[in-house]
């Protein structure tokens, strides 16, 4: 039970009574009598107040997108013979963002009334909303009786496919995408053979098929699309280097929401897709396999995946990965670039792959430490600041230039951009036959 304003207020009145009953005559009396008004009032109070009144039922989506807003309806039922004052909230997720207020509503009898109110989470993986909690209001307003709703419901928060990673899946998709802009008539590019058609003035000439020209009187060339049934594998590091934040997100929810766009454009390519996940050991694993169940099962199983402090081990997913993977393989690893240590064990477990595989280090540059190297300090705090930052930045680009001089493909970008740089990255070695 609940003891509202209205019994406070009604109270002062015996109290002052008593207090002033030897100035005020028969003020104790008075003050007894009512004081057992007001027990009474608040006894007829708890009996008039209907028990199991309200009924609840919760709607959501059972899927939900990291960081897209969505609605939460509750559906309120009073069930009894009596119009009924409400307060009603909800419990959500913890780790949902935008938290309910607290619902307060008159219902009539036997009447329902729906209320919305809308949340988003940044983090992905598995939730659960709780109980629903209330307070129902007596009659004469001096009490409440509280209680809960028992409403568990399970939801899933999938990577984020919204935004500009959705649109610039759907360009590629619709084979309009490259480094961000449409593609120019770029005919003859890719290695599998097509067919034949009038040469035109933006054919390389390296594509003319002198024994078709001389047959027609005209010049052909051979026009090539790009090879299908190639191989794919995107490794996730979950280590420590992967927690940061960037904004909203962590480090690892952009690799993640990139693996997702550049699996989905590899498999309308054509080509099959695996992937793994690992820090200091391998955490799953799946050969690269071609269609939609292929991506169904890579989102379900990178739905749940977290960062760790654990110190990623590349040597042992690399070696897994050279182990399983036979015919030649495209292997983009989405990491960082942390410290030297872990850059040069990443490099020592690279090279092996090459010249078998062709390896492609995906990695997050920090622009707030970019954006701090390039702003001229003001104060004593600022210079420090800025050489520890022009130290960080100087061991990241050294340690790119380490990897690029071996011969492995590096992509660094600011986090917002890293679906556009990976996608990119593929479609360029697609086209240049580098498989």
């Amino acid at each position: 039970m609940v003891f509202l304003p209205r019994f406070y207020f009604t109270l002062v009145t015996p109290i002052l009574l008593a207090l002033g009953s030897t100035l005020v005559p028969n003020g104790m009396a008075a003050s007894l009598l009512l004081t057992l008004l007001l027990t009474c009032a608040v006894l007829a109070d708890v009996v008039l107040i209907p028990r199991d009144a309200l009924r609840v039922k919760r709607n959501v989506p059972p899927i939900l997108k990291q960081a897209q807003i969505f609605q939460v309806e509750l559906t309120l039922v009073n069930q009894s013979e009596t119009a009924a004052l409400f307060q009603i909230i909800d419990s959500p997720p913890v780790d949902f963002t935008g938290a309910p207020k607290m619902i307060t509503v008159r219902l009539p009898p036997k009447r329902e009334i729906v209320q919305t109110y809308s949340l988003k989470s940044y983090r992905r993986g598995s939730f659960s909303f709780g109980a629903v909690y209330y307070r129902i209001t007596g009659p004469l307003g001096l009490i409440q009786r509280q209680g809960k709703i028992d409403l568990p419901q399970g939801v899933q928060v999938l990577p984020d496919m919204t935004g500009e990673g959705s649109r610039d899946l759907q360009l590629a998709l619709a084979g309009a995408f490259q480094a961000g802009r449409r593609k120019t008539a770029r005919r003859g590019e890719g290695s599998e053979f097509e067919s034949l058609r009038e040469h035109q003035r933006d054919d390389d000439f390296r594509h003319i098929d002198w024994k078709a020209s001389a047959k027609r009187g005209k010049l052909i060339s051979r026009q090539y699309e790009t090879e299908r049934d190639q191989r794919l594998m995107i490794l996730l590091d979950t280590g420590r280097l992967m927690s940061p934040k960037i904004g909203s997100y962590r480090k690892l929810d952009y690799a993640i929401n990139a693996s997702v766009h550049l699996a989905q454009i590899a498999l309308h390519k054509g080509d099959l897709v695996g992937y793994a996940v690992f820090n200091d050991e391998l955490r799953a694993f799946a050969e690269p396999k071609k269609g939609q169940a292929q991506m169904s099962h890579f989102v379900r199983n990178l739905t749940p995946i977290q960062a760790t402090r654990l110190e990623s081990d590349y040597a042992a997913v690399f070696n897994h990965v050279l182990r399983r993977c036979s015919r030649r393989t495209l292997i983009v690893c989405f990491t960082d670039l942390g410290d030297a240590a872990s850059a040069e064990s990443l490099l020592a477990a690279a090279l092996p792959l090459m010249p078998r595989h062709l390896p492609v280090i995906v990695t997050v540059s920090n622009s707030e430490i970019l954006a701090v190297t390039r702003k001229a300090p003001e104060n004593e705090f600022e210079v420090y600041r800025h050489v520890a930052a022009m130290e960080i930045w100087n061991d990241y680009q050294r340690t790119l230039r380490g990897l690029r001089s071996r011969g492995v493909a590096t992509v660094s970008v600011p986090a917002q951009e890293l679906s556009t740089a990976a996608i990119n990255e593929y479609l360029r070695i697609k086209e240049t036959a580098r498989l």
